[in-house]
């Protein structure tokens, strides 16, 4: 299979054992360098690091009123991070046909629409503007970019951004987005989980190439 033809939708078949082998290779790595970037550059940048376990917590709480330990949301977000994300990401992109053009649209036009709305309601932030425009000229070089492989893996890290904050995070009982205040902290997300799903899916598709 060739690097550029992966986003080209196709059978959804069971991955085999070296599949399931590259598809936790990135994931892994890609976790590694997401733990730096949330724990080190972003306390440096907004005073404290990034806590998906909290995430996980809050999201338990919430529904459960289970104060679940630490230790055990840790655990999931290794597993998520590891092999839930890779392994969602095989399945979206062998199975559903210019998936990466498809999310773009779908992120970019949630996410301009909470600005938007907050705009309106509350008067124009330019926090959340810079934001926004960062997160539309990234998406914009969709129209530049002659790597299919490297557009869509930049989409694969928006999209589990806006998992993150965009569903989970209100299913928790926060902000969209955490837009409500903390659109700083909501930026170091994005640029980390893009960092993360970019390496997860270059480096996925790289060692199933050779």
């Amino acid at each position: 299979m060739s690097i550029t033809g992966q986003a080209a939708a196709q059978p959804l078949a069971f991955p085999s054992t070296r599949t399931f082998r590259n598809l936790f290779i990135g994931g892994y790595c890609a976790l590694m360098a997401w733990e730096i970037w949330a724990r080190t550059i972003t306390a440096w940048v907004v005073g404290g690091p990034l806590e998906p376990p909290e995430l996980v917590r809050s999201l338990v709480r919430h529904w459960t009123s289970y104060d679940m330990p630490l230790s055990t949301a840790t655990f999931l977000h290794y597993l998520v991070g590891i092999f839930g994300y890779p392994l969602a990401y095989f399945a979206v992109s062998r199975f559903i046909r210019n998936w990466g053009a498809i999310l773009d649209i779908v992120v970019l036009a949630l996410f301009t629409i909470a600005v938007g709305w907050r705009a309106k309601r509350y008067g124009v932030d330019a926090g959340e503007g810079a934001f926004w425009l960062v997160v539309a000229l990234t998406t914009a070089t969709r129209f530049l970019n002659p790597s299919r492989l490297h557009r869509d893996a930049l989409i694969w890290g928006s999209f589990t951004w806006f998992n993150a904050l965009g569903i989970m995070a209100p299913l928790a009982g926060l902000p969209f987005l955490l837009l409500d205040g903390a659109a700083l902290l909501s930026f170091m997300s994005w640029a980390g989980h893009v960092l993360f799903g970019y390496l997860a899916v270059v480096i996925f598709e790289r060692l199933e190439a050779r």
